[in-house]
């Protein structure tokens, strides 16, 4: 082996050894890596240069060859050895490698454990904390009635209150309340007019509705409306009356909603609702018909013009 090949094997592995070594060093010392290498470099060359000059006073290239590789494995042995201690190595100060193994935009910052007493107020904090209440808007039929109330064509009330029917009157039905006195005395005497549906497959003839309320006299005009009352449905089609219902006392099947104009009245046992207006004066009243599916679901199904007889 030439020299020049030996000497750069060497200072290969020496240069490796020394980069190695200023790495291990940097973090537990922070030496100089330039001052590091070549402090390796200057033990190594010290610890072989007698080997050296050996190699270059041999006379074959047999011995020469041993040399070399005798020369090689005290290099090799000096770096496992140094490998192996810096391996086994610990360092007592946790500071200096979790700053050296820190990891750029990474919080490393512990989360703060709440104690029981913490954990407590922070449920009863929100636990107390009120949640805000959605106030429920007008819904869309009532808010038609501002348009209707200046009406005085029944066709046009009539298309207005198609359009906005009350979305669930079973719901609504919940929160009447029966008329007093003086909202009674609109629909007090006898009032006769028809119920057109809008599906005539199901319905086969349009329906007839009359009611007769007698008021009782001397009632508080606010207090509950009372009397007689007779409400009864017919076909058109063949004048046959199909249902009859009548009673006295408190006039439980007039009624009507908050916040709203419409007269509601049970005309059918519970299986029909009509929800009527006047129009131009209390003796002309139009508005829709709902009638039963199941319990709980009515359907919008047809509109109302009643008049007074």
């Amino acid at each position: 082996m030439k020299k020049s090949v030996l000497i750069g094997l060497v200072l290969l592995v020496v240069t490796s050894f020394a980069s190695y070594k200023a790495g291990q060093r940097s973090v537990i010392h922070n030496d100089s890596s330039e001052s590091i290498e070549t402090q390796v470099k200057e033990d190594l060359i010290n610890l072989t240069k007698k080997d050296f000059e050996e190699y270059q006073n041999l006379k074959t290239m047999e011995d020469r060859y041993k040399k070399a590789d005798e020369i090689l494995g005290k290099i090799v042995t000096v770096f496992l050895a140094d490998l192996s201690v810096k391996l086994a190595y610990k360092p007592s100060n946790p500071a200096m490698l979790e700053g050296a193994c820190a990891i750029p935009g990474l919080n490393t910052t512990p989360t703060p454990v709440a104690t029981p007493e913490q954990s407590q107020m922070s449920v009863a904090q929100a636990t107390a904390t009120p949640v805000p209440e959605t106030k429920p808007s007008t819904p869309a039929w009532i808010q038609t009635e501002k348009k209707i109330a200046v009406m005085t064509n029944e066709d046009e009330v009539l298309e207005q209150l198609r359009k906005n029917p009350i979305e669930d009157i079973f719901d609504t039905l919940k929160s009447t309340t029966v008329m007093n006195r003086k909202e009674a005395v609109d629909i007090d005497g006898r009032f006769e007019g028809e119920i057109s549906f809008f599906d005539k497959k199901k319905h086969k003839t349009d329906w007839i509705v009359y009611w007769e309320v007698n008021l009782n006299g001397g009632t508080s005009n606010n207090k509950p409306a009372s009397g007689r009352a007779l409400i009864t449905l017919t076909n058109k089609s063949d004048g046959k009356t199909f249902s009859r219902s009548s009673g006295t006392n408190t006039l439980k099947d007039f009624v009507r909603a908050p916040g709203s104009n419409a007269f509601i009245i049970n005309v059918y046992g519970d299986d029909g609702y009509i929800q009527i207006y006047p129009v131009g004066d209390k003796d002309h009243w139009v508005g829709n018909y709902y009638e039963k599916v199941k319990m709980g679901q009515y359907n919008f199904a047809g509109q109302v013009r009643v008049n007074r007889l």
